[in-house]
Parts: C-alpha cells; sequence; structure tokens
C-alpha cells in the first residue's frame, strides 16, 4: 500500500514522499481502515519541526484521526467489517491515516454519522469527542457557568466554544489575530480577547464583574496557562488538552491548594463505556438539531498530500482535510 511519510524533518514540499509499505495486519482489539478522509492539523506540523512533545520518532507518519471503512477487523475489535467509522490511528509506529489503509484501535473507534460527509467525519472525534470529555464528562459544566477556552480558533478550542453555548454556559475565548477573533465569534464565544495585547487577571475580572472563571479549557499551555489560572473561581476546574504553545501548561500544588481548584485531562480515548455511549448520542442529536456545526474545510487530493502539510505552516482557520484514495 502507500502512504506519505518523512524520513527527515523539513519543508513537508521537500521531505514528505510518497512509499510502498507493506499492508498492517490488525492485532487484537485493532481493526485495520480503508482510509477514506484524514484530517491533519497542529500535531502534523510540530512533527514535521520537531517539537511534538508526543513522539519525535523517525520516519513520520501523518494523520491521527480518520473516516473509513473496516477492512479486517482484529478479535475484540467493536465493529464488523465494511462499516464505516471514525477513530485515532497508528501514526506513532508509522501507520497514520494520511495511506491508503491504516492500523486503527477500538478503544478510540465510533460508528461515522451518517449525516456527516466523509470530509466532515475525520475530523469529528478529535473536536467535539475531546471537548464533551473535556466539558462534560471531566469538568462537569453547568448551565450558567463561565467557560474560558484558551486557543479558541484552533479545532479542538471551536469545538468547546459551541458545545460550552450549547451547555449553557458563558464563553471567553482567547485569540490571536483579528481575524480568530472573528471566527470565535461565529462559533459563539460571547467575549474574545488577544492575551498578548490585553492581561487576563484585568480583562476577565472586568467581563465577570470580578465573579471569575468557573472553567477552563487549555489548548495552549506554557505561560497563557500559567496567566490564566490566576483568575479560576473556588472550586473551578481546569481541563488540559493540549500544547499550542510547545510546552504544557505547569499544575503549581501550592496554587491550586490556595485557590481551591482542580486540574484534569481529557482524552477521547480514555472514558468509560458509559461515557462514551452517552456522548455519542447527545453529541449526534446536538448534530441533527443544529446546536453544534462542523467548521468550514480546505480538502486535498491524495495525491496533494504535500501540499496539504505545507498549507499548515500558516497559520487557517480551515480545517485541512486529505480524501483517501
Amino acid at each position: 500500500m502507500f502512504s506519505w511519510q518523512a524520513h527527515s524533518l523539513g519543508k513537508a514540499e521537500e521531505v514528505v514522499k510518497k512509499i510502498e509499505i507493506p499492508l498492517p495486519e490488525p492485532q487484537e482489539n485493532e481493526a485495520r481502515i480503508k482510509v477514506l478522509a484524514t484530517v491533519l492539523g497542529l500535531p502534523d506540523k510540530m512533527m514535521l519541526e520537531g517539537t511534538y512533545l508526543i513522539t519525535k520518532t523517525l520516519p513520520i507518519s501523518f494523520g491521527q484521526e480518520i473516516v473509513g471503512i473496516v477492512d479486517k477487523a482484529g478479535s475484540g475489535y467493536p465493529f464488523k467489517e465494511g462499516d464505516r467509522v471514525i477513530g485515532i490511528t497508528g501514526y506513532h509506529v508509522g501507520l497514520g491515516g494520511l495511506a491508503e489503509y491504516c492500523i486503527s484501535p477500538g478503544d478510540s473507534a465510533v460508528l461515522a454519522p451518517s449525516t456527516l460527509s466523509n470530509e466532515e467525519a475525520a475530523s469529528f472525534l478529535g473536536s467535539f469527542h475531546v471537548a464533551y470529555v473535556g466539558l462534560v464528562n471531566r469538568a462537569a459544566i453547568k448551565s450558567g457557568e463561565t467557560l474560558l477556552v484558551l486557543g479558541g480558533a484552533g479545532r479542538t478550542g471551536s469545538a468547546a466554544i459551541q458545545l460550552g453555548k450549547a451547555l449553557g454556559a458563558t464563553v471567553i475565548a482567547t485569540a490571536r489575530a483579528k481575524e480568530q477573533e472573528e471566527f470565535c465569534r461565529d462559533q459563539g464565544a460571547d467575549y474574545i480577547f488577544n492575551p498578548a495585547e490585553q492581561g487576563f487577571d484585568e480583562t476577565i475580572a472586568r467581563f465577570t464583574e470580578g465573579q471569575g472563571v468557573n472553567v477552563i479549557y487549555d489548548t495552549v499551555g506554557g505561560d497563557v496557562y500559567t496567566n490564566a489560572v490566576n483568575s479560576i473561581t473556588l472550586g473551578g476546574r481546569v481541563v488540559l488538552i493540549g500544547f499550542a504553545s510547545g510546552t504544557w501548561g505547569r499544575p503549581d500544588p501550592l496554587h491550586i491548594l490556595s485557590k481551591g481548584y482542580s486540574v484534569t485531562g481529557a482524552l477521547h480515548l480514555v472514558r468509560s463505556e458509559e461515557e462514551r455511549t452517552e456522548s455519542i448520542k447527545v453529541l449526534n442529536n446536538m448534530l441533527e438539531t443544529g446546536k453544534i456545526q462542523l467548521p468550514p474545510t480546505s480538502v486535498y487530493g491524495f495525491d496533494n498530500a504535500p501540499e496539504a502539510l505545507s498549507s499548515l505552516r500558516e497559520r487557517q482557520l480551515e480545517l485541512v482535510v486529505v480524501r483517501g484514495t
């Protein structure tokens, strides 16, 4: 089968090549998926730069999430051959979604909603399912609370804005450019500010009339995390999601003790079967009723994968999706 990979760091148009590799065999609770579409994003960009904290292994295999058809199911995999599923890939072992076939674990897989096209479904898991785990399963956000989304223009950040609003929260988002501010506003954010231009403490105190925020959804990490947690309320919840800044947020135990809040993390791969079942039901209903919507997408053909990866160097608001063969 053919797979797009990079055997060195650098610019996608220079180092990403289409190579032929053996057709993978699924192990227990895995499936071989015929890829219909894969979504590319910040992790793929960071892997090419050598800054992705989760894995720095060469060769680089791209596409962490896919929609596809179950081609061969290993024992214990929850769906049958021929089903259209969305799931994560084995990118960290050279079997990512920017290929004709990939390997996907059963723990991450869900049936693709019939209302979504392949291009839409490819991004649904890592956006809205992650946001649901973070806001509902971990932070237990309530209607009337205030949510602060760090990195509101990103894929999971924008999903958190929409989901927070759908759940009755007031949503504040951070954004670093005017077009990102407009995008966050379109997702439903009640207030948006640029932390490079406005301080967290004064800005949030002014908007919340000194009450602070109940939940922080952190996709950025680094100093942004450190500055944001000063505005958390007593009993507040911080959800760690990602490290767009290049470093994780670093919780300070003394600060947590003195402010009386909690810190947790969220992955759609880490949830109970009950949480998984409920999230599928709720999110599919929200899609059907228009309470949440998928963001705009730039779609590339399989043979244009290097171009798709190159586009990630420019900060953009549209999702980047590559169709399968």
